[in-house]
């Protein structure tokens, strides 16, 4: 089901190999362990009571003191995760808000007509940029649920295989020039990056610009939003480890932006070394030298280990005296709240979602429902615990109704905190 990852996927820090039947020196270098969140179910693997929960596997996080690149201590097959997947990009204003932003920031480095997005999704990105002036756009997904709803309901060409130099030979022939190719939250899912780079190439052209959105690990700890860590997300970024990878790969930081979706997060955006077009050099060298260390993950890791507590504390507290509690968002977020608490249906009387591939299925490694968002103004629940916090304003918004007849929100970060 996984193997372990002992060397950093960024700079090949890590114990040097030895032959067969050696044990390597107790001096080798290795990856500092700085997080542990136990063994955990697989954060998207929704059943129903009659399925199988795909399995468990540790959830460590291993900290790279040559790059700063904090990476998971396992490596799920990919298989497992993503050939029928549960997650769909949101339909939200917050998201669409997004889009806007993202395509301006494209569309100012260059003539943008042509446009391939890796891990693609339900096309709903690239449907958006065709609508703005997008001549030609591809994506490339393993997910064959996900595919079918691109090319049906959206009307995207995809092609539904993983991105290796297969898909990514086949996406040349068909989009015969590229002027950007998108890797939106996939490229941190990926387990050997220096192959990614060199299939990235395969699509581009002299002036093509490479955009990687990746949430920001620094903004991750600052926010402690520590339930970004799950078995999808092998690794936790910071520039500088990008910039380490792409030594001597004929590619290099062009620019980066900041975003605020889910979090925080940011775009590096790359071109060929051989470009005409200069970096922006101003806006991402200070990036390169925030100075995250071991000591910042552990302290990290210890905030997380309270936020449970509290969480957990302030749930039981509320049924001790009478009061119903849910959760509302079946995001992966949840699966890590849920399971890292001990959370039980005791504790949660449903999940509501919007997302009809969850609903009236269970929360992955426990006996949690997840039922149709409607419930939660039909039950009227006292609490909800909003696990999709990153989209609170307009979560608060849509259920005004439900705050008005008394309903509130458990808010769980940054911090733990009862909200209308």
């Amino acid at each position: 089901m996984y193997h372990l990852h002992r060397n950093c996927r960024a700079c090949q820090y890590g114990p040097k190999p030895t032959p067969a039947g050696i044990k390597s020196g107790a001096g080798s270098d290795r990856l500092i362990e700085v997080l542990d969140l136990g063994i955990q179910p697989l954060a998207n693997d929704f059943q129903d009571e009659s399925g199988n929960f795909a399995g468990f596997a540790p959830l460590k996080v291993l900290f790279c003191p040559r790059c700063s690149l904090a990476q998971l201590s396992v490596v799920v097959r990919p298989d497992i995760l993503y050939s029928n997947y549960s997650y769909t990009t949101s339909t939200s204003a917050t998201m669409l808000r997004h889009f806007v932003s993202l395509w301006k920031d494209i569309q100012t480095d260059g003539i943008n007509e042509r446009i391939l997005e890796i891990g693609s999704n339900t096309g709903k990105f690239l449907k958006f940029v065709g609508e703005r002036g997008a001549r030609q756009v591809l994506g490339i997904d393993p997910a064959e649920n996900l595919c079918e709803i691109a090319t049906r309901d959206n009307l995207v060409p995809t092609i539904c295989k993983p991105f290796n130099r297969e898909s990514a030979k086949e996406a040349a022939g068909m989009m015969k020039t590229c002027d950007a190719v998108v890797a939106r939250h996939v490229f941190c899912h990926i387990d050997d990056w220096k192959t990614f780079v060199e299939n990235l190439k395969l699509v581009g052209r002299k002036d093509t610009l490479f955009c990687i959105e990746v949430p920001y690990a620094p903004d991750m700890l600052k926010m402690n939003s520590f339930d970004q860590i799950y078995h999808e997300h092998l690794s936790y970024l910071t520039v500088r480890s990008v910039n380490s990878l792409l030594d001597g790969s004929g590619l290099h930081i062009h620019n980066v932006r900041k975003y605020p979706i889910h979090g925080g997060a940011i775009v590096i955006f790359l071109r060929w070394d051989e470009s005409d077009i200069s970096p922006v050099l101003k806006t991402w060298s200070e990036l390169i030298s925030e100075n995250v260390t071991a000591e910042d993950w552990k302290a990290f890791a210890a905030r997380a280990k309270e936020q449970q507590q509290k969480l957990k504390a302030t749930i039981e507290v509320l049924l001790a005296q009478g009061k119903t509690v849910v959760g509302f968002g079946a995001s992966a977020k949840s699966t890590v709240w849920i399971n890292a608490c001990g959370l039980t249906r005791k504790h949660l009387r449903f999940i509501c979602d919007s997302t009809p591939q969850k609903q009236y299925k269970l929360t992955p490694g426990t006996d949690i429902p997840i039922v149709d968002e409607g419930a939660l103004l039909r039950e009227l629940p006292d609490y909800a615990v909003c696990f999709a916090w990153n989209f609170l304003p307009e979560i608060q918004e849509s259920q005004k109704v439900y705050i008005e007849k008394g309903g509130k929100f458990i808010v769980p970060v940054p911090e733990v905190k009862i909200a209308g």
